[in-house]
């Protein structure tokens, strides 16, 4: 299944519009699962580099893999000053990189999109002994100004399929993936939008149509953000979720 062009036209509306990670989970990750500066990391999927500028920050050599170009051209961009980024053309089943090769594998706002399988038997080649994956979701809470904004993706985004691809908070696809053998974590990652960041965060999905149906689902966004925003910025109640276990094992 080949997803690597779903982004295409998106890269600038992804890095200007997409949140962080809740610090809180790269704390934990430092803290109790094995990630440390000098350890280096698989981040497949990479996207703009959001992900992957919190666990540069913190000493990792990061591998940024991922297949669209306009999207690595982006995160190249991003972090090309921090001397452990290292820019990869690749895919959740081919990476390109050397088995054993790494000591954690993450994935933000990406599992969805990947033969799960395929990555699976991916982190078990290029992952050493032990080495965790750590799948990440920042996910919207519920609210009437999520409610609204769902509904005017659903009005002018024939793709549309509900957040995160469908994605559901306790997907059975996760389970599967591990093997039924993984931890949940949870952090708030709330923030205050602007309009301009509003719309970017909102023009940035996959599921968002080219031309003219842009420029409609774009008038539906503001107009959500007219409803309720106060003082100029709107409060987007979010929760970063993680998964995490181990591929080493059936």
């Amino acid at each position: 299944m080949d997803n690597s062009h779903r982004f295409d036209g998106k890269a600038a509306d992804y890095a200007a519009g997409r949140p962080a990670y809740a610090e809180e989970l790269f704390d934990l990750l430092f803290a109790e699962y094995g990630f440390s500066a000098r350890g280096a990391v698989a981040d497949v999927g990479a996207g703009t580099g959001i992900f992957a500028e919190a666990l540069l920050r913190r000493g990792c050599t990061v591998y940024a893999v991922e297949p669209n170009a306009q999207m690595r051209r982006s995160a190249e961009e991003r972090l090309s000053a921090y001397g452990g980024f290292v820019s990869v053309e690749g895919d959740a089943a081919h990476t390109g990189l050397e088995a054993g090769s790494v000591c954690a594998v993450t994935a933000a706002q990406a599992f969805h999109w990947f033969d799960a399988e395929a990555f699976r038997a991916e982190c078990r080649r290029i992952l050493r002994p032990g080495g965790k994956v750590v799948l990440v979701y920042n996910r919207s809470d519920d609210s009437p100004l999520q409610r609204a904004l769902d509904d005017a993706a659903a009005r002018c985004c024939p793709d549309f399929r509900g957040r995160s691809g469908g994605m559901a908070e306790r997907d059975g696809r996760i389970d599967a993936f591990f093997r039924g053998k993984f931890e949940v974590v949870r952090f708030a990652n709330g923030r205050e939008e602007d309009e301009q960041i509003f719309v970017c965060r909102a023009l940035s999905s996959s599921y968002v149509p080219s031309g003219e149906g842009k420029e409609r689902y774009a008038r539906a966004v503001r107009a959500v953000f007219a409803r309720f925003a106060a003082g100029g910025k709107v409060f987007v109640s979010r929760t970063t979720w993680a998964y995490i276990g181990e591929t080493d094992r059936e």
